[in-house]
């Protein structure tokens, strides 16, 4: 089994996150991906618009996704 890890902040996902994690899908079995915590968002981008836990569901419910954490 090839595992693949994609990750991002995904604050405001949009289409172009969805092509991502569909071609990350591609690439191997099981797609993980990691969602960016508040405080990173913060240190390396913005102010989050969408609190992480917000986040981690949006993600966790996209048909590419087979378990995403923070």
């Amino acid at each position: 089994m090839v595992r693949v890890m994609a990750t991002g902040a995904f604050d405001i996902i949009h289409l172009g996150h969805l092509h991502y994690l569909e071609e990350s899908k591609r690439l191997g079995d099981e797609l993980v991906v990691v969602v960016a915590t508040d405080s990173t968002v913060r240190k390396r981008k913005h102010e989050p618009v969408t609190p992480e836990k917000m986040r981690l569901q949006l993600v966790q419910s996209l048909k590419p996704v087979d378990r995403a954490v923070l």
